[in-house]
């Protein structure tokens, strides 16, 4: 029972940690963009959280794993990366070019709203009362991020940079949709790192063919360190961390500190940029958080006490 009770701690410290590194993404890349070109900030990212998973594949014994798959699902695993990986990178630091780390961290969390309402069209699951209301409040509250400093297309946010994050929550739910059968039926870490590979390498020869590579190399260290650390943080790191703790603790309990990535986010966009914000994009916030637990936690108890 001990023994039990020591894993159980380990593995929420571990996925503390990988909240934390997604969180980080948000300010860091609000810093690094101020120098750094959208499309050169995703290749770094991409390019070294590839060679942190081939790394770690090589490591636990699961190269060999990529011969045994079959060419179908080597080539869908290709295709997620373009939508996981290529235009996620180029929509979410392209917003944060444009917008606020906090803003961005909760207009891309309304994945959630996407997410269930594509399964419904593509998958037929269906949409839970609860669900719905989730979903109702956490459409309100974007709406109040997006326009917190009043209902104005005249307002200092961009509307461009929140469309973006709108894209990236809506490009990381096709990714979630057509991505769900091939992880469930092969390892995740393998079929991520192959996913990889394809969005670093489009989105390397992106930046090479508009607006070149050759800057990187002048930045200072500086910004070097913060790109390392959020290739090796947001991917080499949190990614084995997620799979491997989905392993050993239930979706439903691993999936609350996606939750969590929001919240830290603001508050390291707080402690580290100074950012500040109106009463609305609180209230907007709270709106979109409350309707994410309400979509999944509460929808998903509802759903286990009607099986019973």
């Amino acid at each position: 029972m001990e023994k039990e009770k020591f894993k159980f701690k380990i593995e929420n410290l571990l996925m503390l940690i990988a909240a934390f590194f997604w969180a980080l993404g948000h300010p860091l890349g609000k810093i690094i963009v101020k120098e750094v070109h959208p499309f050169q900030l995703g290749t770094v990212t991409l390019v070294i959280g590839f060679i942190c998973m081939l790394l770690f594949c090589m490591s636990t014994g699961r190269m060999k794993q990529l011969g045994k798959l079959s060419g179908k699902t080597f080539l869908l695993s290709l295709l997620i990366g373009v939508l996981g990986f290529f235009l996620y990178q180029i929509f979410t630091f392209s917003a944060l070019k444009r917008i606020p780390a906090s803003m961005n961290a909760i207009l891309i969390s309304s994945n959630v709203i996407f997410i269930t309402l594509l399964a419904k069209l593509f998958l037929k699951e269906k949409i839970r009362f609860l669900r719905i209301v989730g979903i109702f409040f956490a459409a309100v509250g974007v709406v109040f991020v997006i326009f917190n400093q009043g209902f104005t297309l005249e307002s200092r946010i961009s509307i461009i940079g929140c469309a973006f994050s709108i894209c990236a929550a809506i490009v990381f739910s096709l990714y979630s949709i057509s991505a769900k059968r091939i992880l469930e039926e092969n390892d995740p870490i393998v079929i991520v790192t192959i996913a990889l590979f394809s969005g670093s390498l489009l989105l390397a020869i992106l930046s090479s063919l508009t607006v070149g590579l050759g800057p990187l190399f002048q930045v200072g260290p500086r910004i070097w360190i913060m790109m390392i650390i959020l290739g090796a943080g947001m991917i080499g790191i949190s990614y084995p961390i997620w799979f491997t703790c989905l392993k050993r603790l239930p979706a439903s309990h691993i999936s609350l500190y996606i939750y969590i990535v929001p919240v830290f986010a603001v508050i390291l966009s707080l402690a580290i940029l100074r950012e500040r914000f109106m009463w609305m994009f609180w209230l907007g916030a709270a709106l979109v958080l409350g309707g994410i637990i309400t979509a999944n936690v509460f929808a998903s108890r509802e759903k286990g006490e009607a099986n019973k």
